[in-house]
């Protein structure tokens, strides 16, 4: 399994996600952030073309896998960019409180294993009026498709390595504390069964 997890796996999102459509979604959500930036779940560094190094004083990272590490540092050397590696997971941050101005989630909180924990932990690394601009699936508003996507999830778990079909990924960052507008869900055609994997993106904003 950990062949699958740590080999196989960093390989099928790159290739499954490396469309135009989703480029454009991730470069629409980092190209703006500026200052101390934090991004959890980097996975293979698939964000990292897009920030804008004249906005970015400061960029840390924080991904456990060792597949998608070795991955992302191929992106990284091919940048050239300087930037803070963390080999762990979004649980417990190694970074004093106040830390950064933006963090940034790209397809990561449906696969944490304590949601809440990693929120409270971004929340805490944030400086007041920092933001997390997030680009996440999420469980679906439609009754009948929730329920798929609940019947789905265990075979999900698996086969994306612990990712959740399922979770109210909005939901939870409001009930970290976190100011959120209306989100709409959306149907991204490029993702595989997209109908069960609505999306949503946006900013969400700790309150100073």
């Amino acid at each position: 399994m950990k062949f699958y997890s740590e080999t196989i796996f960093p390989w099928f999102l790159d290739r499954s996600l490396d469309t135009p459509q989703i480029r454009a979604r991730r470069k629409r959500l980092v190209e703006s952030v500026e200052s101390d930036v934090l991004e959890i779940g980097f996975g293979t560094g698939a964000t990292l073309p897009f920030y804008n190094r004249d906005l970015v004083r400061s960029l840390s990272v924080v991904e456990p896998s060792t597949g998608m590490n070795k991955r992302a540092a191929e992106m990284i050397d091919r940048l050239n960019w300087s930037i803070s590696i963390n080999a762990l997971a979004g649980e417990i941050l190694p970074f004093e409180d106040q830390t950064f101005d933006c963090v940034v989630s790209s397809l990561t909180l449906c696969s944490v294993s304590d949601p809440v924990r990693v929120l409270a932990e971004i929340w805490r690394v944030l400086r007041p009026g920092g933001t997390l601009r997030f680009f996440e699936h999420v469980a679906s508003e439609d009754p009948e498709r929730r329920k798929w996507q609940d019947r789905l999830n265990p075979i999900q778990r698996v086969v994306g390595v612990g990712c959740n079909l399922n979770r109210d990924t909005v939901g939870l960052m409001r009930a970290a504390g976190f100011i959120i507008g209306s989100v709409p869900q959306q149907i991204e055609p490029s993702f595989p069964f997209a109908a069960y994997l609505p999306f949503v993106e946006g900013i969400a904003v700790k309150a100073e």
